[in-house]
């Protein structure tokens, strides 16, 4: 792979990255306030809860691994030509 295709490559991760990051923080904040609610009391629940909470955590881990992924060097993206 090329640098110019490794760079598209690198470009569309991280745009799921980042689309991915939105819904995953809100889920995670979801869990933590349930967590976090003393009405919330069934062991088994707060078990669950607990539960998806790191797993959650351990995908943002994952999803933000994604950023530690080299970056080619921009000189060698080719330019776009002048439309005038």
């Amino acid at each position: 792979m090329n640098q110019v295709e490794w760079a598209d490559v690198l470009q569309a991760i991280r745009k799921v990255r980042h689309d991915a990051n939105n819904p995953l923080t809100a889920a995670l904040g979801h869990v933590q306030l349930l967590l976090d609610d003393p009405g919330v009391t069934d062991p088994e629940v707060r078990q669950s809860l607990s539960v998806v909470a790191s797993e959650l955590r351990r995908l943002a881990d994952i999803l933000g691994r994604l950023n530690d992924l080299p970056t080619p060097v921009a000189a060698d993206r080719p330019t776009a030509p002048d439309r005038a």
